[in-house]
């Protein structure tokens, strides 16, 4: 027997505490037991042939079934998060990478020639270090840091290859 809107609203309002923990108990822990049941409500409200007097087990039979489907949605997501190869490919242009790689060499091939000393001075730069880091390592003051910086970048400048 279907029954008025508001007779609906009633009945499932006497429904929703008992709703509500059948939810926390199937749902993940990132799911809202709320939502969910907010959810089956108004999907019952828009059913149009409920019977009344199973409201009760349909009410369920759908809170379960949408925490099966929030909890399928969690286990995808952390598995998408964890695996690599499900990423999105980089936006990057190709030819910016290729780019990369050739001026990568350049810079090795130039760096060949200097001392271990302003290579690993190179590699602390590129690697992210701030100058004043760089000379605790190193020995030195930071003024020393950016003095070899510059005469490296001199250097490089000075062989570069047109």
């Amino acid at each position: 027997m279907t029954a008025s809107p508001s007779t609906y609203w009633r009945e499932s309002a006497k429904l929703r505490g008992f709703l509500i923990r059948v939810a926390a108990s199937r749902c993940s822990p990132s799911g809202d037991p709320e939502d969910i049941v907010h959810e089956a409500l108004v999907r019952g409200a828009c059913y149009s042939r409920l019977d009344m007097d199973r409201l009760p087990q349909f009410l369920v039979t759908v809170v379960i079934r949408l925490c099966i489907d929030e909890n399928r949605r969690t286990a995808v997501a952390v598995r998408m998060a964890r695996d690599r190869r499900l990423f999105p490919a980089s936006s990057q242009d190709p030819s910016e990478s290729v780019c990369d790689r050739a001026e990568a060499h350049w810079v090795r091939r130039r760096l060949a020639n200097f001392s271990p000393r302003d290579r690993k001075l190179v590699s602390m730069v590129t690697d992210g270090l701030p100058p004043a880091e760089i000379a605790k390592v190193l020995r030195t003051t930071p003024q020393g840091t950016y003095s070899a910086l510059y005469r490296i970048r001199r250097r490089i400048n000075d062989c570069y290859e047109y």
